[in-house]
């Protein structure tokens, strides 16, 4: 759970446009409002939050009452600067490094400040502290909260202190979403980093710093540390003139050393230093660390320190010891002697950082500093300009006001921030709040919100036979192993090997990337939702998070996750859920194109060369059957023709319906009792409001049962059955959307549990007559993903499977794969309205009833959409050949940087020399109608046909222009 506003107290009002004058337009429209209508800035938030995309161009104002909140909107409105508004431009999220600062900057009660007003790093140093307490060590807490003697205070109580404090400041910046990719240590600050890391555990944290403390404090002299402005070259000219011993012992930056040694000898270092009028400061520390004089206690460290090895973990831990990052399986006696005896190097860790693309530093310290090392860093790599470098505390300054300002401007450069979680509260309604700002030229196709169309759509889901197109240059290729899927792993890399088109490469720097699906061992519900839960923990779909930036296309390969024709068995659940979450997935890519390729059950097609050529060559939603035959999934095809239900023949004698206290389940219940039914049973977790049964002419029937627990059921059916059901509606389940890095087992297993297992409970615990109709409620998420929906598409899959699996069995079962379904709550309304723009409405309820009561014979699709819009879903056969993969006059093909830039003035109607090709397209303002206004043209000057995913997923104009470049220059080969 987050925390509700920042640490000051104050709330974020993100405002956001596509220019950055339209944000100062936004502010003087929002002012205008708050002068009628006076309102509290949660309350502002709340509204921009639920009504708004978040858009490129951003300006967080944080605010504590209305007139700080008028004062900051006053200087956004005029350009100027204000210290509660942060602002930013970045398109994409950069990856995020926690830094973490040695010893030397430390003073008594540095963390009293933060126990007393965070309670997140209360909670966090509590923690810790209780740790070191049932070690029998002294409590940190003496030192970091109370105003300690330093002279009187231990060395562990000091290196303790020290890690609590940057620990706990990390645990902030967590409940405020800011999350590390990898950890950066200086010194000291290396066992933070790498607990912070999870690449070592807190009790091996507390045991390296045991032994760290007592090496150091067993050195015997007097003996101090200096910073020095020097690089190491003048450095060590300056300390070859110093009398007595001294040594280097760190390379912060190319101008920034440290020296340890002798006290007399640092103290007069620093003297020489500062009179030739550069940096020099004598640092808070009594011993040489990193220097020869750690040398003599190595035997007795490595003894002191656990048996224990340097854990895999997803955030990796860079050290300042090697300035590299820590390999699984480091062994400690190796590494931690490291960090106590070998120059600090952390210039290095900076740049190794660097490569790994990271420009967010976060430094978990006191008082900055590292961050001027860090930047020095990225001056000398030639990448500083747009890096975002924060602390979380400062001497002279509140830590609550120096974390509330930094927070911000982290969540004002993440264009994907979670905003809603530091609301205190839901959106109410606000009448007359200004809508978004928009360009005053013509950028969209029709104005909003978009007209009522109350017309369902039913459509079908089909294979058709696809010629092969015409091959290409040859490509990089890497074979991704997903957890069980080693045998055919290693056979298609061979393959690729063999394959005169492709050349096989690592993951990170390959062309196309395949995800090779395991195997299914298990074929019971239970078993195959179990297994996929534990899969995704077990990193099942962390191949979409190592994509290279040479990469452009991803496969899933499948077998058996799909039922392209009538003599193919039924399809696989675990396989179809993980095409329909790897189809999900590629929404979050807009600079990839997701497809997928089944082979049959048995995994054979005809060879794996095929297959591979397939995935050289094509796109798409694919499969292979028979000898090589090739099938394209195609959606937007009507359904075929379907008689109505004759509903007075006995069908509704003895309805049962599940999910029976949702929107769905009284729909379907309101309009069966109006339509004749006897008797209804509604089966709910917690039953029905009788209230909401008011009116209903059938007997109702409405127990509480949890149908994914057999006994309720069992209990449920003897009790209430009363014969055997004519006509099942099975409308139960749950919903929870996450981004793929945020899905996790529990999302699976929770929303499978009444919607696959609970309805395969019900079919043989409930009394069904023979020729009963079932009904399964899906979703259209299931068949096309969407953004947010991996793991409710893959259970919606699920769902669509077990409809043929009944139907195999002889049952009259089918699969209603519905769209928006008014009043549901299956989504909220910020969602539904994104959804809409795009062109998906909300059905009708009673016209969606009674389009179900159909013998439909095939899972139809069924939605409500804008005629025009609904393209976008369906998108057009893609069949190649040689009259539409080229135009119609060779004269008339158009370079890609002409024709992006020409056609995109020509669907906006601007002038092509205004046009930022750097912007993306939505920023820029194609909205899916004008994407298929562009997506024709640039096929008719290119020939080549762009997804409308791609048009519409973020992609820039510069990176269309390199797309399509790309593919013009694949096809003269």
């Amino acid at each position: 759970m987050w925390p509700v506003g920042l640490p000051d107290g104050r709330v974020t009002v993100p405002l956001s446009a596509h220019a950055d004058e339209l944000v100062a337009e936004d502010a003087r429209a929002i002012l205008a409002f708050l002068r009628r209508t006076p309102a509290a800035p949660g309350d502002i938030a709340a509204h921009i939050v639920a009504t708004r995309r978040i858009r490129r161009h951003r300006a967080v104002v944080r605010a504590g009452d209305v007139d700080e909140l008028a004062a900051a909107l006053r200087a956004v409105a005029d350009g100027r600067e204000h210290p509660l508004v942060t602002r930013s431009t970045r398109r994409t999220t950069g990856r995020t490094a926690f830094v973490f600062a040695g010893q030397g900057s430390q003073w008594p009660s540095m963390g009293a400040e933060s126990y007393q007003r965070l309670p997140a790093y209360r909670a966090e140093a509590d923690r810790l502290d209780a740790a070191f307490r049932a070690a029998g060590l002294p409590s940190p807490l003496r030192f970091l909260t109370g105003p300690a003697d330093p002279a009187a205070v231990s060395q562990f109580e000091l290196q303790s202190a020290q890690f609590v404090h940057s620990v706990a400041l990390a645990a902030v910046w967590r409940t405020y979403g800011v999350l590390p990719d990898l950890t950066i240590g200086h010194s000291l600050g290396e066992v933070a980093a790498a607990y912070v890391a999870a690449t070592i555990t807190l009790d091996d944290a507390v045991a390296v710093l045991v032994a760290r403390s007592h090496a150091i404090a067993s050195i015997p002299g007097d003996h101090s540390v200096a910073v020095l402005g020097l690089n190491p070259e003048q450095a060590g000219e300056v300390i070859a003139a110093t009398d007595g011993w001294l040594e280097l012992s760190g390379v912060n930056a190319g101008a920034t050393v440290a020296v340890s040694g002798e006290r007399t000898a640092v103290e007069a270092v620093v003297a020489t230093v500062r009179a030739r009028g550069q940096f020099a400061r004598q640092l808070a520390m009594s011993f040489p660390a990193h220097t020869t004089a750690m040398e003599t206690r190595r035997e007795s460290f490595v003894a002191a320190l656990p048996a224990s090895v340097f854990a895999d973990s997803p955030v990796q831990f860079i050290g300042s010891a090697t300035g590299a990052v820590v390999a699984p399986g480091t062994r400690f006696e190796t590494y931690w002697y490291a960090n106590l005896r070998n120059t600090i190097r952390f210039d290095r860790a900076v740049q190794t950082a660097i490569r790994a693309h990271t420009d967010i530093y976060v430094e978990m310290s006191a008082h900055p500093s590292l961050l001027i090392a860090v930047e020095d860093g990225l001056e000398r790599a030639g990448t500083g300009e747009g890096a975002l470098l924060l602390g979380s505390g400062h001497r002279d300054r509140p830590i609550t006001d120096t974390l509330a300002e930094n927070i911000a401007a982290a969540a004002a450069a993440d264009p994907t921030y979670r905003w809603a979680d530091l609301l205190p509260h839901e959106a109410a309604p606000m009448r007359g709040f200004p809508g978004a700002p928009m360009r005053a030229e013509h950028l969209w196709a029709a104005p909003e919100p978009l007209p009522s169309v109350p017309a369902i759509t039913v459509s079908a889901e089909t294979w058709k036979p696809r010629s092969p197109g015409p091959r290409s240059r040859a490509k990089t290729v890497a074979v991704v192993e997903m957890n069980g899927a080693a045998e055919l792993s290693a056979a298609l890399r061979d393959a690729v090997t063999r394959h005169s088109g492709a050349t096989a490469a690592d993951a990170d720097e390959a062309e196309v990337v395949i995800a090779v699906a395991p195997a299914s061992e298990q074929s019971g519900v239970h078993a195959t939702i179990e297994a996929l839960a534990r899969g995704i923990d077990d990193g099942l779909l962390d191949y979409a998070g190592s994509l290279g930036p040479r990469c452009r296309d991803v496969w899933l390969l499948t077998a058996g996750a799909e039922h392209v024709h009538e003599h193919d068995p039924v399809a696989d659940l675990a396989q179809s859920a993980l095409a329909a979450m790897h189809r999900s997935v590629g929404f979050e890519h807009p600079d990839q194109n997701f497809h997928h390729l089944d082979l049959p059950a048995t995994g054979e097609a005809a060879g794996l060369t095929a297959a591979i050529d397939v995935m050289l060559y094509e796109t798409g939603e694919l499969a292979l059957r028979g000898h090589g035959d090739l099938y394209r999934r195609v959606l937007g095809d009507g359904a075929p023709p379907a008689a109505p239900w004759p509903l007075h023949s006995g069908i509704l004698d003895n309805v049962v319906i599940t999910g029976g206290s949702g929107a769905i389940g009284l729909s379907y219940a309101r309009y069966l009792a109006a339509h004749g039914a006897r008797r209804i049973v509604l089966l709910s977790r917690r039953g029905v409001d009788p209230v909401l049964l008011d009116g209903l002419a059938a007997e109702i029937v409405a127990p509480a049962c949890d149908i994914s627990d057999p006994v309720q059921l069992a209990a449920a059916a003897a009790d209430h059955a009363d014969g055997e059901a004519t006509l099942l509606v099975h409308a139960a389940g749950t919903a929870r959307f996450a981004n793929r890095a945020d899905v996790i087992g529990a999302d699976v297993t929770e929303m499978a549990a009444a919607k696959i297992a609970g309805l395969e409970a019900l079919t043989e615990l409930w009394p069904i007559r023979y020729d009963a109709r079932i009904l399964l409620c899906s979703s259209v998420t299931g068949v096309w993903g969407g953004k947010g929906v991996a793991a409710y598409a893959a259970v919606n899959r699920m769902l669509d499977v077990m409809a043929a699996r009944l139907r195999a069995a002889g049952r009259n079962c089918i699969a209603m794969r519905w769209g928006l379904w008014e009043g549901s709550g299956i989504v909220d309304a910020a969602e539904i309205a994104r959804v809409e723009r795009a062109g998906l409405r909300q059905m009708n309820p009673e016209i969606a009833v009674e389009t179900s009561l159909h013998d439909h014979p095939t899972d139809p699709l069924v939605l409500s959409a804008d005629p025009d819009r609904l393209r976008m879903f369906f998108g057009v056969d893609e069949q190649r050949s040689a009259v539409d993969s080229s135009p119609a006059d060779s004269d008339q093909r158009m370079e890609a940087p002409a024709a992006v830039r020409s056609q995109l003035a020509v669907v906006l109607n601007v002038d092509a020399t205004e046009l930022d090709l750097d912007s993306s397209l939505f920023d820029l303002g194609v909205d899916s109608l004008l994407a298929l206004d562009l997506r024709k043209r640039l096929k008719r000057l290119t020939g080549r046909t762009v997804p409308l995913a791609t048009l519409l997923g973020g992609i820039t104009g510069t990176d269309l222009i390199a797309d399509l470049s790309e593919k013009v220059d694949t096809s003269s080969d």
